[in-house]
């Protein structure tokens, strides 16, 4: 399936793959927010590799919370020959994820903001096929908030996270 689309020299047609993990999402402020579907782009070397949506969700203040997200990959001989000279021999890979949520503020009047994530992404390819949710080894985030209903958002906030 996936890890030989991936391994295999010789692959020569397009497939598509779907799998859904867990996410880990801290909220480290004292504020409660409900986020709306959200949608990202996982890209390795500007070539996306996956298109992620993650389901809605309450994120209470102060808590750490279980995001369930679905990603969609459509492997093609083009992208496969990238990513085969990307993880051999190491079977890792660095994957930047980018994207924004749409996120209401709940304690604060219902404002309305866009939560924008920048994440460079390591992801050990073999628990792709045995284990999904620690595939994920490492990451280092950005994040921005931008307020909703102005036609070009403005983030104002910025905080990062390295694990």
């Amino acid at each position: 399936g996936l890890i030989s689309s991936m391994t295999n020299p010789n692959f020569n047609s397009s497939k598509t793959f779907t799998m859904d993990t867990h996410v880990q999402i801290k909220n480290s402020n004292y504020v409660s927010a409900f986020m709306s579907e959200a949608h990202f782009t996982a890209e390795y070397d500007s070539h996306v590799v996956a298109e992620v949506t993650v389901d809605p969700m309450s994120v209470p203040g102060r808590s750490d919370v279980i995001a369930v997200a679905h990603a969609r990959t459509t492997i093609t001989p083009e992208l496969s020959k990238i990513l085969f000279a990307a993880v051999i021999p190491s079977f890792h890979l660095r994957v930047k994820v980018t994207g924004t949520a749409p996120v209401k503020v709940t304690s604060l009047l219902g404002l309305k903001v866009q939560a924008k994530l920048n994440c460079w992404v390591d992801v050990d390819v073999l628990a792709l096929a045995q284990n999904p949710n620690e595939m994920v080894v490492g990451h280092e985030c950005t994040y921005a908030i931008g307020f909703q209903g102005l036609s070009h958002p403005r983030f104002v906030s910025t905080s990062s996270h390295q694990q």
